[in-house]
């Protein structure tokens, strides 16, 4: 028998061996992504821990079905034990994210709609990146535009409603402020639109054509279409959008703290009225907190955190679940178009969709009457209208920032100090500027490479054993999960177990806190970044012996190096504007500041102060100070856009 026959295993001089060199290259490489994954998991764990175990003394001292249920919230009583109950923080978060959710629900759903339906092709895109500004508008911004802004128009609308509230008691007086639920929940549907309307419309996009094809040459009208094809088949991820929209409205801290005010004791009161939030007592009491009042703090972290998981986790579920029509009864022009029903048989099933199908019989299709022509009409208007309410938040907020910020612009203001006295007008914001820089930068340099060696691991092990890729998916929910980690609680996990432990507040803590929020945005964007590397390039590389370490950093990683970029550029970009991690772990600093041991200024931070000072002053400083931190927002999101089209070009 030849020795060249097709089963006849090569020689061994001929066959590709891999050295013990490679081999153990290989095994580090594997090595460093798990323990940079443990690392990472690890971490954040331990601040989860550290956060519950802060809570014994007001679990011992109330219980927690008691704690849970309480009413009152007295930290200094005049005599007695201090006071501490839950409810009225769970009963305002709650009662904010409604009013959030459904103003915000419809409005996202008309700008999915329209962007993808009913608005010229010309139009979509850009109407469709105005609504996304939104979500780089940070939320101290909103703070300053509400309370400088909002508020002297709202008090006498609100007024005005309680007069005519006819003993409705949601609605009852006396309006002594425009602090309020109803108005922070109006800025809180505003900001929450572009998380929904961003989930919405692509949800929206993945409706077969074929589907609306085939309502339409049924004799549906636009709006027909919309009601009996896409809403049917999207409703599962409308569902989940409006989830995620109310977790991001859970966890929001700034804008609260400033437009509902700190009123605990209006629990089931009128939502005219102000009131208080478990993010927002956070925010303001932390700092000066000790003992019991700090357990109890602490408390109101866990619970919070619990609310923003299960709502975040029950959304990423029903979200992952989106691509088609839901669980139930398929609709007559689905089922139409898959043939298993004849057109002249659609009759038998509910009126409702025998109108969406308008068949009656084998000889044709009924007329489009004017009244059917009437209701699509309206029904096409009132979506515009939901998308111009939609765009003019942006164009009121971007309006008067302009308008504000402008004058207070020029080289001494980005490169002096600010006065000191904070009520005195004139001053700078150049060490404020430098501050944010710095800790981004500390923040950046730990979660991009971290990040990126933990989506490495998810990558990696998809071939794996089945245990090893049931941990990579487990890593993978967690990180989903975190996406939505109130920006507060990181704040507060990095005070407890750093800010406590080394005396003071520090550039390193407040780095850290935002890390933290950096670092799941980093591992999932890059993680689906990875994904779309070409898998013959990959096989290539493996098939002509390179090791799987030479194959990720020669091959894998220049090949999805801009998508990773913009990975790390969104999560930079999230880390500038948040201003609730840095209140009590970077402090603040009148001063230029570089040792990043001691405390530091930043942007959000000097705009928090100069809003809370509320002088003429302070408020142009703040309004100047804005302006400076949307420029460098949207300038870093725009770079990430722009470089993020290269990562969606074929390789060559």
């Amino acid at each position: 028998m030849s020795t060249n026959a097709p089963n006849t295993p090569a020689p061994s001089h001929l066959r590709l061996r891999r050295s013990t060199s490679g081999i153990a290259a290989d095994r580090a490489y594997f090595a460093a992504t798990a323990v940079a994954c443990a690392v990472g998991v690890a971490a954040i764990a331990y601040f989860i821990w550290a956060l519950v175990a802060q809570t014994t003394d007001v679990w011992s001292t109330f219980g927690v079905w008691g704690f849970l249920t309480g009413t009152e919230w007295v930290p200094t009583p005049a005599s007695g034990p201090p006071k501490f109950g839950a409810l009225p923080f769970i009963y305002g978060t709650l009662v904010t994210s409604i009013i959030a959710v459904t103003i915000a629900l419809p409005l996202a759903i008309g700008v999915g709609l329209a962007t993808t339906t009913f608005l010229p092709r010309r139009l979509r895109r850009p109407v469709a990146a105005v609504v996304d500004l939104l979500a780089a508008v940070p939320s101290v911004v909103f703070a300053l535009w509400g309370f400088t802004v909002l508020f002297p128009f709202a008090k006498p609308v609100l007024v005005w409603i309680a007069a005519h509230s006819i003993g409705i008691g949601l609605f009852s007086g006396p309006v002594l402020s425009a602090q309020s639920f109803l108005v922070a929940g109006v800025v809180l549907a505003v900001m929450i639109l572009p998380v929904i309307a961003a989930v919405a419309r692509e949800v929206i996009a993945t409706v077969p054509v074929e589907q609306r094809e085939a309502a339409f040459g049924l004799g549906a009208t636009r709006w027909e279409m919309v009601r009996g094809a896409v809403l049917p088949w999207s409703r599962s991820g409308l569902v989940g959008a409006s989830a995620l929209g109310l977790g991001r409205a859970v966890g929001e801290t700034i804008a609260i703290a400033f437009l509902l005010g700190n009123d605990p004791g209006n629990l089931f009161g009128s939502i005219l009225k102000p009131g208080s939030t478990l993010a927002a007592t956070i925010a303001l009491q932390v700092n000066e907190s000790s003992g019991l009042q700090r357990s109890a703090l602490a408390a109101l972290g866990v619970v919070l955190f619990l609310l923003a998981f299960v709502v975040n986790a029950l959304a990423r579920g029903v979200v992952s679940r989106t691509g088609g029509p839901g669980r139930g009864r398929r609709s007559a022009i689905r089922r139409i178009m898959d043939g298993r029903v004849a057109p002249s048989q659609a009759s038998s099933e509910p009126p409702a969709l025998r109108e969406e199908t308008n068949v009656v019989d084998d000889r044709g299709i009924e007329p489009l009457s004017s009244s059917r022509r009437v209701r699509s009409g309206i029904a096409e208007w009132v979506i515009y209208g939901f998308t111009l309410l939609a765009v003019i938040p942006l164009a009121l907020v971007l309006g008067y920032l302009l308008k504000e910020g402008a004058g207070a612009l020029s080289w001494g203001f980005l490169t002096k100090l600010p006065p000191s006295n904070v009520f005195d007008a004139g001053g700078g914001i150049g060490n404020a500027i430098v501050g944010t820089v710095i800790m981004v930068g500390l923040a950046t340099a730990i979660a991009a490479p971290l990040g990126i060696l933990v989506a490495l691991f998810i990558s990696e092990t998809a071939s794996a054993p089945r245990p090893i890729r049931r941990l990579a998916n487990g890593v993978g929910f967690f990180v989903d999960v975190l996406l939505g980690f109130p920006s507060i609680l990181a704040g507060m996990v990095v005070y407890l177990t750093i800010v406590i432990a080394t005396g003071g507040n520090s550039a390193l803590a407040g780095a850290l806190a935002l890390a933290l929020l950096m670092f799941p945005i980093v591992v999932r964007s890059s993680d689906e970044i990875l994904k779309l590397v070409p898998r013959g390039l990959t096989e290539a590389s493996l098939a002509l012996g390179a090791p799987r370490w030479r194959n990720a950093f020669s091959v894998v990683l220049p090949t999805a190096a801009p998508g990773l970029v913009t990975g790390v550029m969104l999560a930079v970009a999230r880390a500038a504007g948040e201003t609730a991690p840095l209140l009590f772990t970077a402090g603040f600093s009148q001063f230029y500041e570089w040792d990043t041991t001691k405390p530091m200024a930043a942007l959000p931070t000097r705009i928090f102060t100069d809003l809370q000072t509320n002088s003429p002053g302070s408020i142009e400083r703040a309004w100047g100070a804005a302006l400076v931190l949307i420029a460098m927002i949207f300038l870093l999101s725009t770079v990430a856009r722009f470089v993020g089209r290269r990562s969606r070009k074929p390789a060559r």
